[in-house]
């Protein structure tokens, strides 16, 4: 296999800057009795992914797209006569500067997004690790017309007469008839979730799908049930199973239309011939397209098909025929216009620097010099975390898990600073020998967050640390199973380019998922190469370590968010220490992990702003 060739032609199509042209689809969708758009763990990029470097172009579409993408699709159902029903999985919090730029901008900008009305939608884990963020959801859950379904989720609050009573967040369940005249049954479940804030208490859907309210709730036979839930179709935290078989006990042929999340990964799955369960990935970069047709018997198995479609204007209008003209609705430039408004509300917009170079998370491994992990430890860290109190010799340890997306080259702004970092961990010191010091972070990694993740994690570190393993394991085996294929052809369309020389080429593939799941049929509406994917990041990142004797003590600094596996690391290297939180001491106080790569783009990167 010629690797050196197939990651020559990568890193050619990641360079250029050419302007950009996106794949459009080939195969029209296979619409049936019964039609589905869903999406999931959107964590506010809802202004669409908006730099030129593959694959974010594939997902350029904003929310207002989406809108307008929907909008046509339902114009389209009802014409052909069949269903169509909008689903969301939940997990609005914790991502892009819309919902991460201050308390108040995750509320407004739910409020934009409910500017689409959606069919069935439910809650996720990030909308559950503060009690306020969940306050705000159950205050204002109107916004959702009756359709914001939290089947296992209570939240208490004190009653007007000053008692405290824990009450479903959302609805527990809704009873809908379709344009079409049919009748729904629907409930939102999340997994069995235990890093949850006080004040918010999720029962394990085991326990929920023997409640006595919900055996009552599936006795009356639907013409479908849908499942809207926070969690994968199947493996770890995949936890639909207890409820799809409580309703099988009691409807065993009634088609039950599954749609999970969480895991920011495509898949599909089957749990019988009367079923389907689909998960569309994350940050607005697909939108599922599940649809079926019902049976005429209860022998008939379903009909189905599933499509996974890029999120991007070209791949709209292509699946509802319209022009660039005649595709943006009033509803789509309305929410674009609202985004926009609150995006410069919020000030995220304005460049804080110019970027020189691509950065990515996990396209190379940790020490290359266009690692975000390598720019993160030996750039940013000893630039911007600075403690005008503290002097002396420091190395500060970082945890890898904090970032969550790629920096890319070019403009740089607050939101591109929140969407690489939204958390709000600070940083914490104690004052160790050198010798000691030196061995933390191995020992840390050895320990690592994503190998010790408990089966029912308790803290978010654990459970952020648990989607972000999961969603590399499945990003790996895309990159690994192309690396393995030997071929370096299907790279390429069948669509020829005439080269400045006259000669013709075959086009290539742009980057983007390749998705394998367990449905028939092919899933991907585009056909893509899969991103680089390096394996085996580290958990843990340090500063360069100082260069001093063993014996010298000096101050170590570990964000707040790793000090369990902090401590622990310490205490295992040398347990005649007895390190505790109370022994560490803040350390550059006001500054937060969302706010270090502003400050070093202002710093570093201000040529060409």
């Amino acid at each position: 296999m010629r690797l050196g060739l197939v990651l020559l032609l990568i890193s050619t199509l990641v360079a250029s800057r050419a302007p950009i042209e996106l794949p459009a689809p080939t195969r029209q969708l296979e619409w049936k009795d019964v039609n589905f758009l869903s999406t999931s763990d959107i964590h506010g990029w809802l202004l669409g992914h908006q730099h030129d470097t593959w694959p974010e172009p594939n997902y350029s579409g904003d929310y207002g797209s989406l809108a307008s993408f929907a909008t046509h699709m339902r114009r389209i159902s009802k014409q052909k006569g069949v269903d169509l029903l909008l689903v969301d999985a939940g997990d609005h919090h914790d991502g892009s500067g819309l919902v991460s730029s201050s308390a108040e901008a995750s509320s407004k900008a739910e409020d934009i997004f409910a500017m689409l009305p959606y069919d069935v939608i439910t809650i996720g884990n990030h909308e559950l690790y503060h009690y306020e963020d969940a306050l705000e959801e159950y205050r204002n859950k109107g916004r959702w017309n009756g359709r914001y379904i939290t089947s296992n989720v209570n939240i208490t609050i004190q009653a007007d007469d000053g008692s405290f009573q824990s009450v479903p967040l959302g609805e527990q369940y809704v009873k809908f008839e379709t344009e079409q005249g049919r009748k729904v049954t629907a409930f939102g479940v999340i997994f069995n979730f235990q890093a949850h804030a006080r004040g918010i208490s999720i029962q394990k859907p085991s326990k929920l799908a023997k409640e006595p309210w919900f055996l009552e709730a599936i006795k009356e036979q639907p013409d479908y049930f849908v499942l809207a839930g926070h969690m994968p179709a199947r493996g770890e935290t995949g936890e639909f199973a207890p409820v799809f078989e409580a309703i099988r006990k009691v409807h065993p042929r009634v088609p039950i239309y599954v749609f999970g999340g969480h895991t920011h990964v495509r898949d599909c799955v089957q749990y019988d011939d009367r079923s389907i369960a689909v998960v569309p990935g994350r940050y607005l970069e697909t939108v599922a397209f599940t649809s079926s047709s019902l049976p005429r018997s209860d022998k008939e198995p379903l009909d189905v098909a599933r499509r996974y479609i890029d999120a991007n204007s070209v791949s709209y209008q292509w699946h509802t025929n319209t022009s660039e003209k005649e595709f943006d609705l009033p509803i789509g430039r309305n929410i674009s216009l609202a985004l926009h408004d609150l995006a410069a509300d919020l000030n995220i917009s304005t460049p804080l620097g110019i970027a020189p170079h691509d950065y990515f998370l996990s396209r190379h491994p940790s020490g290359h010099p266009r690692s975000v992990l390598t720019l993160f430890s030996d750039q940013v860290l000893p630039r911007t975390i600075v403690d005008g109190e503290r002097n002396g010799t420091r190395v500060i340890i970082g945890n890898a898990g904090s970032l969550r997306f790629d920096l890319f080259q070019g403009r740089f702004d607050r939101n591109d600073e929140l969407t690489v970092s939204p958390f709000t961990s600070a940083f914490v010191y104690v004052r160790l020998p050198a010798g000691l010091a030196r061995s933390i972070t191995d020992q840390m990694n050895r320990a690592g967050a994503s190998k010790l993740v408990p089966s029912q994690p308790t803290t978010k570190s654990e459970e952020e640390a648990r989607v972000n393993g999961i969603y590399d394991d499945w990003m790996a085996e895309q990159w690994k199973d192309h690396l393995l294929s030997g071929q370096q052809d299907h790279l390429l369309d069948g669509d020829q380019v005439v080269l400045p020389d006259g000669k013709t080429t075959k086009k290539p593939r742009t980057m983007g998922f390749v998705t394998k799941d367990a449905c028939p049929g092919k899933g991907d509406d585009i056909e893509h190469f899969p991103v680089p994917h390096f394996a085996n990041q580290p958990d843990f990142i340090q500063t360069p370590f100082p260069d001093v004797d063993n014996e010298e003590i000096i101050d170590v600094v570990s964000m707040d968010f790793a000090l369990d596996d902090f401590l622990s690391a310490v205490n295992s290297l040398d347990p005649t220490i007895g390190l505790k939180e109370k022994h560490m001491k803040p350390y550059a106080k006001g500054i937060q992990i969302n706010t270090v790569f502003g400050t070093y783009a202002r710093e570093m990167w201000q040529a060409g702003l």
